[in-house]
């Protein structure tokens, strides 16, 4: 059976009830949703919300998908959209002085030694690097930030982003390239300075 077919007959049976047809026809797009949570929310534990969010928020609206994009395409829309809600929520986040403050991989322990090795530098350095691309996405307005993930990180096409952000094409297109123009930027004065021109 073709991969349209096969869509389109579980999405069939997903819409009449079925379950198993629904888990089956979207778990290809959890980790393309799971890549744009995460891109979206500041932490890991409201990315995972998010996406189960998203999956249960799909699961329940199944019966309201009309075909009119790809289901991945809808997806996306829907976790854009809880993920914006969730911020929204959020805009009052309290810090609290009492918060254990965590080390790197956020379990609330110290930091291991670092180890200056050559092979350690190298990847410290390219740890550096991919911290400093993840802090200019972060910098990123939300709009952009989003057209961005969708187009270069979960590969979608500039139609499909245009399709689940209800955008038009050329929105879509001047977005992703002021976006990717501020990351260039960004990136350029990180690399001058290492380089040391």
């Amino acid at each position: 059976m073709e991969e349209a077919e096969l869509e389109a007959s579980l999405l069939e049976k997903a819409q009449a009830g079925d379950r198993e047809a629904f888990w089956e026809l979207a778990a290809p797009s959890v980790d393309p949703i799971y890549r744009l949570a995460r891109r979206l929310m500041k932490t890991e534990e409201d990315a995972e919300d998010v996406v189960q969010e998203s999956f249960l928020k799909a699961l329940d609206k199944i019966g309201e998908f009309q075909g009119k994009s790809r289901f991945n395409t809808w997806l996306h829309r829907i976790a854009v959209n809880q993920g914006l809600m969730k911020m929204r929520k959020r805009r009052s986040d309290v810090f609290s002085l009492d918060a254990p403050i965590k080390g790197e991989n956020g379990d609330g322990k110290a930091m291991d030694p670092i180890d200056f090795s050559e092979s350690a530098l190298d990847e410290l350095q390219s740890r550096e690097a991919a911290g400093v691309l993840e802090t200019a996405l972060e910098d990123l307005p939300i709009d952009l930030r989003t057209i961005v993930v969708m187009r270069d990180i979960n590969r979608l096409s500039n139609d499909e982003v245009a399709q689940a952000l209800e955008l038009p094409l050329g929105a879509v297109k001047w977005r992703l390239h002021r976006a990717r123009s501020i990351l260039r930027d960004r990136l350029g004065e990180y690399f001058a300075e290492r380089i040391g021109t």
